[in-house]
Order: structure tokens, then C-alpha cells, then sequence
């Protein structure tokens, strides 16, 4: 396996998430830097706007930041039955845009894309598919677009198609797929579009995953309940990172939902370590299911 000196850039903004009667930070710049952490790696870069809030967090958090401006997006998370959430865009953030020298830095490393509400578009990601050697990618703010009261609704493009295209490993949770009536489905859906390893997750049923067109389901982690911002981020990022260290991607799948999960049932950091998901992997991996075609 590669050695954890490896360079990881997570594209993608910091945010403030009202949640009830709480306002707290979030974003996939926070939750996908802060589990890498937890597994101790240490060479970690995001490429975010960054506010007062934000700047003050990144000094506890052992990473790189890329300020590419101050104003970041502001949700409303409303749960409801099942896991799923209403969001509302309360104030939009900035578009990340940055220079060709910071593209050069991006040059042989892990990179994740993972924009909230469109602050990265596909030329940005044309540019940096030029220098990176695996690139992971959210859909989701790629596909969210406003409808009345500031609901964030799903609109697929064209532009989305093309930016599966360009990725090795992909997320989307379930509520974002178009049309389809189930993970699997969803999974085949987005793998007519690409090559990538593809995960559809659904909160605690658990995911579907294609890889090297075979389709597998990993269970979620049992008897977890609590708060779940934030897991597609984990999900991604430890998958991601596990795999481009070498670990065979079912493997890596496992270990990135047993960090989801834990960070479920442990609402304040640290949510794992790299031990814990280890042994807990194995063990979910037991449980996991090839999907007939």
C-alpha cells in the first residue's frame, strides 16, 4: 500500500448548517478533512471560502487551507421520517476558482470534488482531471438547484453527465438519483454514465456499489441511530482515500461506511479510529452481498 505522505485536496465548501434550534459548522471541507484526520493522515489540503468561524476551527484540525474566499453557503436541515432532510439555502457562498499554481500542487494526488450548491463547475473540473491521479466526486451540488423558499430541489444536466465521466470514484445518495426505485437500480443508472467505482448510499439501509461492473451491498453499520450530516462526506473521503492507498475497493468501501457510521452514533469528534475501522470492516464485510445483474 502507498504510504500516508500521500497528497489529498478536498474541493468544496465549509458551511453553516441550522439544525433545530442549532447552528452549527459543516460542509464536506469540514467532515471529509476532519475523518481523514481521524485515520492519521496528515497531508491534507482544502480549497474553500473560509470565514472567521471556519479560520478558527482549521488552526485545531492538523490541515492545509487554500482560502479562495470568506462568504460560505448557510442550509436549514429539516429531518424527517426515514433519514431523509428537507434543505433550504439560506445564503449562498462563493464560487471556488484558483490559480494554475495551485493546480500544479494537485499534481499526482488524491482529489475530492465535492461541491454543496454549485460553487464548482465542470470546466473547474476539466482543469484539475489534467493533473490529478484519482479524482472522487459528490454529485450533489452539481444537481441542486433553488425552488420557492429557497428548497433546494434535484435538476440533472447535461454538464452532470459529463462530470461522471470524469471521475474514479463517485457518491450519491439515493434522493439524488432520478427515476429509479431503489440503490441498485440507482447504481446501474449512474454506471451507464462512467467507469468509476459508484456507491448509492440510503442513510441506514445501507449502500450499493459497482465495481469493475459487478454490483455489491453493504449493510450500514447495526443498531445506529443519531445524527447523520455529514456521512456522504465521510463515506467518500475515508473510501476514497483507503483506495488510493491501494486497498482493495471493497474493502475500502467497508471501512468508509463503518466510518459513516460510527460518525452517526458519535454526534462530537473524535468519531473513529483507524483501528476501530479496521476490525469493524472485516466484520462488515462478512455481511455484504453480490447483487445478481
Amino acid at each position: 500500500m502507498r504510504s500516508l505522505g500521500v497528497k489529498v485536496y478536498v474541493l468544496g465548501s465549509f458551511t453553516i448548517d441550522e439544525i433545530g434550534d442549532e447552528l452549527v459548522v459543516g460542509g464536506p471541507a469540514y467532515y471529509s478533512s476532519l475523518a481523514l484526520t481521524h485515520m492519521d493522515h496528515s497531508n491534507i489540503t482544502i480549497v474553500s471560502p473560509v470565514s472567521d468561524i471556519h479560520r478558527r476551527l482549521v488552526k485545531d484540525l492538523r490541515v492545509n487551507v487554500v482560502s479562495v474566499g470568506s462568504r460560505t453557503p448557510v442550509f436549514k436541515l429539516t429531518y424527517v421520517d426515514g433519514g431523509r432532510r428537507l434543505v433550504v439555502l439560506k445564503s449562498k457562498g462563493e464560487e471556488i476558482r484558483f490559480s494554475d499554481d495551485v493546480l500544479w500542487l494537485m499534481k499526482d494526488s488524491l482529489v475530492i470534488v465535492s461541491p454543496v450548491f454549485r460553487e464548482i463547475d465542470l470546466n473547474l473540473l476539466l482543469e484539475v482531471r489534467r493533473y490529478a491521479s484519482m479524482i472522487a466526486l459528490d454529485i450533489q451540488g452539481f444537481i441542486r438547484r433553488l425552488s420557492d423558499g429557497g428548497q433546494v430541489s434535484i435538476v440533472w444536466s447535461d454538464d452532470v453527465y459529463e462530470a461522471l465521466r470524469l471521475a474514479d470514484v463517485i457518491h450519491a445518495d439515493l434522493s439524488e438519483v432520478p427515476g429509479v426505485r431503489g440503490m441498485g437500480e440507482g447504481c446501474r443508472l449512474l454506471s451507464k454514465y462512467s467507469d468509476a467505482i459508484v456507491m448509492v448510499s440510503n442513510g441506514e439501509r445501507g449502500l450499493v456499489a459497482s465495481i469493475n461492473g459487478s454490483y455489491y451491498y453493504v449493510p450500514a453499520l447495526p443498531g445506529i441511530e443519531g445524527n447523520a450530516t455529514g456521512t456522504g462526506d465521510i463515506l467518500l473521503a475515508i473510501t476514497a482515500f483507503e483506495m488510493f492507498k491501494g486497498e482493495d475497493p471493497l474493502k475500502a468501501i467497508a471501512k468508509g461506511a463503518v466510518a459513516a457510521g460510527l460518525r452517526v452514533g458519535r454526534d462530537r469528534p473524535p468519531w473513529f479510529n483507524g483501528y476501530e475501522v479496521e476490525v469493524l470492516a472485516l466484520k462488515l464485510l462478512s455481511r455484504v452481498k453480490m447483487l445478481t445483474s
